[in-house]
């Protein structure tokens, strides 16, 4: 009996000293505002990964996909927090926009173009009236261009000049 206090008295400190979805949150926020990525990061995945079911998990999961796409700069470390959210979060409000961004990074910035097709056919499918259809329209008729090419074609389609090639007035 004396070798279980130990033990069980280390495990109600272990289980203590745990911190909540709410203080993970909270504290990844503050690193976060720190521009401290790293501890961010960590933070925000903590609080996925203990309390996937808490409301603060979704709100996580939404602020690691943010920075790794926007400050790390990591489209596969983003595209990963992406479908996770929409994959633990399918009802959330947030889930059409997570799934939009999915076939952004999969289309223009690892240049997968099929996943990016699919993903945008899927987007379509569930979400036609959504406020992001008619851009997930827009880069499926764009698949696999660069950014100035679809701007150019879609110039010389309406009789439109391009803009490198406008004539100046004439001097008087």
């Amino acid at each position: 009996m004396k070798s279980f206090f130990p033990l069980i008295l280390m495990l109600f400190i272990v289980s203590c000293s745990r911190k909540s979805d709410v203080e993970l949150y909270n504290e990844g926020k503050s690193a976060e505002a720190e521009k401290n990525f790293t501890k961010a990061t960590e933070l925000f995945e903590e609080a996925v990964n203990r309390y996937p079911a808490q409301a603060y998990a979704e709100s996580s999961l939404a602020r690691l996909a943010v920075i790794y796409n926007n400050d790390v700069k990591d489209p596969r470390k983003a595209l990963d927090a992406y479908r996770r959210f929409y994959t633990l979060f399918p009802s959330s409000k947030q889930a059409p926009t997570m799934l939009f961004l999915s076939g952004f990074l999969l289309n223009n910035e690892l240049r997968m173009i099929d996943s990016a097709k699919l993903v945008y056919e899927t987007f379509l499918q569930k979400y036609p009236q959504h406020e992001l259809a008619a851009s997930a329209r827009f880069e499926l008729e764009n698949l696999g261009k660069e950014p100035g090419q679809s701007l150019n074609s879609n110039l010389s389609a309406s009789g439109e000049s391009e803009p490198s090639k406008q004539q100046k007035p004439p001097k008087k």
